[in-house]
């Protein structure tokens, strides 16, 4: 319909009209901004140079296999295409009368009126009726299909700000608004043809200055091969778009004098090193002597290493073995391995808390650091979570970025990747698992995430942590790992025997390679051989079982009332030794905690749980690791409390242990805990033991217990545990009995509250399927026709772009929690229940504000349920503005909503009261009106 004549598809276009603006802005009363045909310019060339240097060869090959002409040429001429096209709808009436953000009317005016005087007639008093209706992004989409590009190109243009278009239609119906890019409705008119000149002089030159003759030049390209190339493009836009890399000019400047000069410049403000060159320096078994000084590797890390080594077409592996073992060192030398075969050079490590990858940061760190000083050269790093402010080794590195223009670090971290939605796109990346599940969420930007994850090796750790609505999203990322052809090393003490089948179909699914149905028989998955490697090799899935015996640890399991809880303390607390007792809820180790404390004094009592403000919980956490950590010297006597947070990945080690019953699998992880180092022990506890409370013939199990695993688990875990539990020999057998479809013998009497038990939980597990399915990416298109194998609706329903923090809770199915940042009333003002003296009157300094971000405290549910959490953010917000608005011109707190707690370190908040203990943590009770509580 709007094509244009062949006279004019003529001759290379050496210049853009420049006229046109990009980016405009008033600093100190100057006025600058950035020719449309610079910004096009620049982002070319950066898209060219992220080609060259950036990518790996891995993702190189992705990209070329996922086009038409399957050729390097042909996919680094397109990567330069995009990057010139991009903002070829900025060379429009309804984008070029955008009044400015950041600049007065003046700019504006001056802008159009320069326009005006060069041929756009009228442009100076236009008012469009529907402007907004033709953002540039949509716009962009909507004149490449009208010049003939076909969709599985121009919907990466219309993604470029974050989402394509949800359907067709949108740019389909864009005639419908004809002013918005031609200024009038008629094509015989001079400006129509005005406009429409300009922005095909800016199509062929895209064209043509990145090799292309002709638009049936460009090649076609499947839809995973579109997700990574708008993350290349974003990417791009984004690096192009810094200020400070390539600043703008002038407003009486029409260009920039030396392009290259300009170019160099801006790339080496921007690109700190070249990327890890993927290859080996020793021969593999040898790196568990270099990086960790082992003298040799045990039985399961050699036959790691050797089935990595072996695998002609590596995939998934998934190794399955005991707490201690040492899987971390074995996956970080496969990660080594398995940079070769695939040609990646970054590495994500995922893992359940917070907690954890703090936890495993320093050891990844060391790690890097020995790479670094085996090839001479930095790497970056980057832990990846809300807290990371937190861990000090971190926050550490960012002062050795480009001081005085040295990179004086080791190990040092690029700051342009700081922002939340970039940190994916680091080459070493310790995180949440969160990071990883967010894959698979619809969600602004996704594309820039996948662009990340395709540069990496990863490693989700403990995966049997993660529940059936992280379960969805998680099949659903490593599906498109496959697609990407990433290589995935899954780590877990065990796994439910569907579960280890789920991760290997859904990585085949992502290749688009059916498991042969021989090898999807129930026996080879339904193995209870231990430890386990499962793994694929191309097509074929393979496994190994044969493992040389480890040393077993028996523990010995006692069944105890909770009446009788008190009598047992006093019988453990008549030796030395440190206890430890894990329970289901943080009221419950409250209540147990204040108890203990009361009867054996509050030196002898630790509490850990997740509702300590975030700099204490992690305080406690580092002085649980020294006091009974490794190689720690341990305490005379201690009775240590605390909730789940205790058995995921945190190496401390009990010399008895007393537990709340759970689920089988969470079981053998705290169990984890006990007597987990090679240590002499008190005469007393000499023999590992282990007290569960909450066993119930009847099936009446505690409420908080019920409540969050459901009765039908741990009926079957009550039902298989055994008197004596033998480490590891017996880990997988128990898992697989309690997650199997096997019938139990229960009494007559009991048959039906079981069953109801059982479909509650299958209801329970298709309830979270279903709510993941709501905001679930779809699976890697497998239809061929060019025009069904695009973006379109790749982001369609999309989750609101809320943050980091709503995203994460999306994946993981937790209640809408508030998260604030909790201070103490102080004099006049107020400060941190660290530090006894008041911030108020610095909340300015950058490192003030950055300290006080770090207390972060996670409000009770009771006040975040769907009736109250409205009033709840309300009454915090009207706070807020009247006592801390200062807060919303700091970066470090903007958006974040602060409690300052009163001498008595209480918060009254939507009818309770909120009580906050140093060592108990928070507590909450109904606001008393007229005496009634």
């Amino acid at each position: 319909m709007f094509a244009l004549t062949s006279e004019k598809r003529g001759g290379p276009i050496v210049n853009i009209n420049p006229y046109l603006w990009a980016k405009k802005t008033e600093k100190n009363g100057l006025f600058l901004w950035l020719p449309l045909s610079q910004h096009l310019e620049d982002t070319h060339r950066v898209s060219e140079r992220l080609w060259e240097l950036w990518l790996n060869n891995g993702q190189r090959k992705l990209i070329i296999d996922s086009l038409s002409y399957p050729t390097e040429e042909k996919a680094k001429q397109l990567v330069r295409f995009l990057g010139a096209i991009h903002d070829i709808a900025k060379a429009t009436p309804a984008f070029q009368i955008k009044k400015g953000f950041a600049n007065s009317d003046d700019l504006d005016i001056q802008l159009l009126e320069r326009l005006e005087r060069n041929g756009f007639n009228g442009i100076t008093k236009l008012k469009l009726p529907s402007p907004n209706k033709s953002h540039h992004a949509l716009a962009g989409e909507t004149l490449l299909s009208w010049y003939g590009v076909s969709e599985d190109i121009h919907s990466i243009i219309s993604g470029h700000h974050g989402k394509p278009a949800d359907r067709k239609k949108e740019y389909e119906q864009q005639s419908s608004y004809l002013e918005n890019y031609f200024q009038e409705e008629s094509s015989n008119s001079f400006i129509y043809q005005k406009w429409e000149e300009v922005q095909y002089e800016i199509f062929q030159w895209a064209l043509q200055s990145s090799g292309f003759v002709h638009i049936n030049d460009l090649p076609e390209i499947t839809q995973s091969g579109q997700v990574i190339l708008s993350g290349l493009l974003i990417m791009s836009d984004w690096i192009a778009s810094n200020e400070e890399f390539f600043p703008l000019l002038p407003i009486d400047e029409l260009e920039t004098e030396d392009q290259e000069a300009r170019f160099a410049n801006g790339w080496k403000k921007w690109f700190k090193s070249l990327p890890w060159e993927e290859k080996l320096y020793s021969e593999p078994e040898e790196l568990y002597t270099k990086r960790f000084g082992f003298s040799a590797p045990r039985d399961v890390q050699k036959k790691l290493t050797n089935i990595i080594e072996e695998t002609e077409e590596p995939g998934i592996f998934i190794l399955e073995a005991p707490m201690g073992i040492g899987k971390t060192e074995a996956s970080l030398v496969g990660v080594e391995q398995l940079a070769v075969k695939t040609g990646r050079n970054g590495l994500f490590f995922g893992l359940p808390t917070q907690a954890t990858s703090n936890g495993i940061f320093p050891r990844i760190n060391s790690w890097l650091t020995s790479i670094k000083d085996e090839i001479g050269e930095n790497l970056p790093i980057r832990l990846a979570h809300g807290k990371a402010a937190l861990n000090k080794e971190f926050s550490s590195l960012a002062r050795n970025v480009d001081i005085d223009g040295e990179d004086n670090g080791t190990v040092f971290v690029n700051e342009w990747f700081s922002g939340r939605k970039t940190s994916a796109l680091d080459d070493f990346v310790v995180g949440t698992v969160d990071q990883f599940l967010l894959l698979a969420l619809k969600q602004k930007h996704l594309a820039l995430r996948h662009l990340g994850f395709s540069k990496k090796v990863v490693i989700i750790d403990e995966v049997h942590a993660y529940d059936a609505h992280m379960g969805q999203y998680l099949m659903r990322a490593i599906q498109w790992m496959g697609t990407y052809g990433v290589p995935v090393l899954i780590l877990s003490a065990t796994l439910p025997a569907k579960s280890r089948k789920k991760l290997v179909k859904s990585y085949l699914r992502g290749k688009k390679d059916q498991v042969q149905k021989s090898q999807l028989e129930t026996d080879f998955f339904q193995t209870d051989a231990y430890p386990l490697i499962t793994y694929t090799d191309g097509k074929e899935v393979k496994q190994l079982q044969d493992f040389e015996k480890d040393k077993t640890k028996q523990v010995m399991i006692h069944r105890y009332d909770e009446d009788d809880l008190e009598q047992l303390l006093n019988t453990l607390t008549q030796s030395d030794g440190v206890i430890g007792i894990i329970v289901n809820t943080v009221k419950r180790a409250q209540r147990l905690a204040r108890q203990c404390v009361e009867k054996y004094g509050s030196e002898r009592v630790e509490l850990l749980h997740s509702n300590f403000i975030a700099t204490d919980r992690m305080k406690k956490e580092n002085e649980l690791i020294e006091m009974i950590g490794k190689g720690a010297t341990r305490p005379k006597q201690k009775i240590i409390i605390g909730t789940q947070v205790m058995e995921q990945s945190l190496d401390i080690d009990f010399d008895v242990l007393i537990s709340d019953l759970a689920p089988m699998d969470l079981l053998i992880q705290r169990v984890g805990r006990l007597h987990r180092h090679d240590i002499q022990r008190p005469r007393a506890f000499t023999k590992a033991a282990l007290y569960i409370l909450g066993t119930n013939q009847e099936l009446e199990f505690e409420d908080g217990a019920e409540f969050i695993y459901g009765g039908y688990l741990l009926t079957r875990t009550q039902h298989y545990l055994p008197d004596t539990l033998v480490l590891p020999e017996q880990i997988s057998t128990l898992v697989q009995k309690v997650y199997g479809e096997n019938d139990i013998e229960i009494s007559t009497r009991l048959e039906k509250k079981y069953t109801e038990m059982k479909k509650k939980h299958e209801e329970n597990l298709k309830n979270k399927k279903d709510k993941a399915d709501t905001y679930k990416l779809d699976g890697p298109a497998r239809k061929t026709s060019r025009r069904r194998n695009t973006l379109i609706g790749w982001l369609d329903f999309s989750a609101k772009d809320k943050g980091e923090e709503h995203a994460s809770a999306q994946v993981r199915d937790s209640q809408d929690t508030l998260e604030v940042i909790a201070l103490k009333k102080i004099g006049d003002g107020y400060g941190t229940f660290d530090e006894a003296y008041d911030l108020s009157n610095k909340i300015d300094d950058f490192n003030t504000a950055k300290e006080i971000a770090k207390h972060t405290l996670r409000l009770p549910y009771t006040l975040s349920y769907p009736s109250i959490i409205d009033s709840t953010i309300e009454i915090l917000e009207k706070e807020n503005k009247k006592y801390l608005s200062e807060w919303q011109n700091q970066s470090w707190l903007k958006g974040s909503l602060g409690i300052v707690f009163n001498e008595n370190n209480e918060y009254y908040l939507n009818g309770y009261i909120l009580h906050y203990d140093p060592k108990f943590g928070l507590v909450y009770d109904k606001e008393e009106k007229n005496g009634e509580v």
